[in-house]
């Protein structure tokens, strides 16, 4: 049994009580009456709350006609969508709804309360003909052309079209709008799927708690379509219009408000992560390996990068498995998948130079320790930067278990920089608890495992550091057997060390210990 069926069979009960009233309603006489007083309540209830949670904008109403049949067509982020067309449009907003909700306690109650459609998705001739009844009566419809959310049921995120960052189009609401003679209005729908995204529900993969984001919905121009007659409208032309449509709709969004904030175009994303080897003769004496942390972005640790250019000394900064696309792909994988990654490029690496410097982040940390151990007859030194041995979140503990319950959690916060907490912060929002489960598991056997370590160290901690626990830098301190190891000390800075408050120290404290060792 899926979750949300477990959840709507709690929800019988309510959904009795709702429909025998309205039925107690029809019997009466009273319906229609009841069910526009309902309609308004709850709108007026719902406006109340989506301008107080998410300080809702709405944009364009006058591209809206205040009389006469047209077609809204939206963008699908999230299931709260259709809620905030519903509540702010002033007109009565009527929806296209797939047949399988009529199975749904109360949410059919609702749908049935703003006399919307249900269709049979694959083809519903009547259903169709019915929709098009009342638009030539003079309804508004609200239409999601892309069919579903991307990222529910089985459409991956992965099938955006890179030029509007929406699924593609299907010609239904091109198909109805011709048929019925009316213009379709697009909708760009901004920040839903931060608020309440699919991950949340149906799926249930996240704890189901809205976020308090802004929301805006924006009307575009409406579009007319000089066909009278679908026959003649041949497919080449329903699919010229219908990608005209998710232009239209694509240009009133903010990506960057998505659930998984996107750029337009989408480029495929570069996993290989940043390498320079200097044409030299021979190898060179010395090569510098960098690895990001779980959930981070490899900028978080290429700052190193311009030094090393600089200096001439080959490098590698690998992207490790998971990273460097969606969070999704974090999904399954564990520490071993980012050791195997690393040891590759450390290999890689070896083959360019005689001694790996190696520089590991938060995660990477880990990763350069059990190199270190592993490889001493490569690994000449080890550069660590809020190693991830111990996690300030009592919660962390807990991430064995809340994996078999939720798949996905939101990340912490990894910065004390306002400017790169809110504008700049390109780490993942959110990871996969299995995989931060198997890395918290790593933690605990790499502590087994430091009085193995003897590669000269310099650990870098902050005294602020919300994500790892700063004792954690005094613990591998201890306990390594290092002759060579010293801790250098930052007050300000978050998490990420490297593009924090206090980033240009950071990156020089590191610059000038490589220096030291490379003469």
């Amino acid at each position: 049994m899926e979750r949300y069926e477990l959840l709507n069979k709690i929800a019988q009960p309510v959904d009795m009580l709702l429909g025998g009233s309205l039925e107690l309603a029809r019997k009466a006489g009273v319906y229609d009456k009841v069910r526009e007083t309902l309609v308004a309540m709850i709108k007026q209830n719902m406006m109340n709350d989506f301008e107080k949670k998410f300080n809702l904008e709405i944009l364009g109403t006058e591209n809206v006609p205040a009389s006469g049949g047209a077609i809204v067509a939206a963008n699908h982020q999230s299931w709260l969508d259709a809620q905030v067309l519903g509540a702010s449009s002033e007109r009565e907003l009527h929806f296209m709804a797939k047949s399988e909700f009529v199975e749904w306690p109360v949410l059919s109650k609702l749908i049935d309360l703003t006399q919307s459609v249900f269709i049979r998705r694959g083809g519903d001739s009547e259903g169709l003909q019915d929709v098009v009844n009342r638009l030539k009566e003079g309804w508004l419809v609200a239409i999601f052309p892309e069919g579903t959310i991307p990222g529910e049921e089985e459409v991956s995120r992965d099938e955006l079209d890179p030029e509007t960052g929406l699924l593609r189009g299907k010609s239904g609401a091109v198909r109805l709008a011709i048929m019925a003679g009316v213009p379709i209005i697009p909708v760009g729908v901004s920040g839903t799927g931060q608020a309440f995204p699919p991950e949340m529900y149906p799926r249930l993969e996240m704890p189901p708690m809205q976020k308090s984001v802004p929301i805006t919905i924006k009307y575009g121009k409406p579009i007319h379509f000089k066909e009278k007659n679908i026959e003649k409208v041949d497919r080449d032309k329903l699919r010229e219009y219908t990608d005209k449509v998710m232009k239209e709709i694509s240009a009133l969004i903010d990506h960057k408000r998505c659930f998984i904030p996107i750029e337009l175009p989408i480029k495929k994303p570069d996993t290989s992560g940043l390498k320079y080897y200097p044409k030299k003769t021979g190898k060179s004496e010395y090569g510098v390996l960098a690895l990001h942390g779980f959930t981070s972005a490899i900028d978080t640790v290429s700052g190193l990068e311009p030094f090393l250019k600089e200096k001439k000394i080959p490098y590698r900064f690998p992207i490790l498995r998971g990273h460097g696309t969606i969070p999704h792909n974090l999904v399954g994988v564990t520490f071993q998948d980012w050791y195997d990654d690393a040891e590759k490029a450390l290999l890689e690496l070896y083959e360019h130079a005689e001694k790996i410097i190696v520089v590991g982040l938060s995660m990477g940390g880990l990763l350069s320790i059990e190199l270190g151990i592993n490889h001493p007859d490569k690994v000449s030194n080890v550069v660590l930067i809020a190693a991830a041995l111990k996690f300030a979140d009592p919660m962390s503990v807990l991430s064995p278990a809340l994996a078999k319950v939720f798949k996905f959690w939101d990340s912490p916060n990894s910065y004390n920089d306002e400017y790169m907490k809110e504008k700049n912060n390109r780490n993942y929002s959110f990871f996969a608890t299995d995989s931060f489960a198997s890395l918290l598991e790593a933690s605990k056997e790499v502590e087994k495992r430091l009085p193995l370590f003897d590669r000269p160290v310099l650990i870098l901690q902050s005294k602020k550091d919300t994500v790892v626990d700063p004792k954690a830098a005094k613990v591998i301190y201890n306990k390594i057997k290092s002759k060579s190891k010293k801790i250098a000390w930052f007050n300000e800075s978050g998490h990420e060390m490297c593009l924090d408050l206090e980033a240009d120290a950071v990156l020089k404290t590191i610059d000038d210990h490589i220096s030291k060792i490379v003469g």
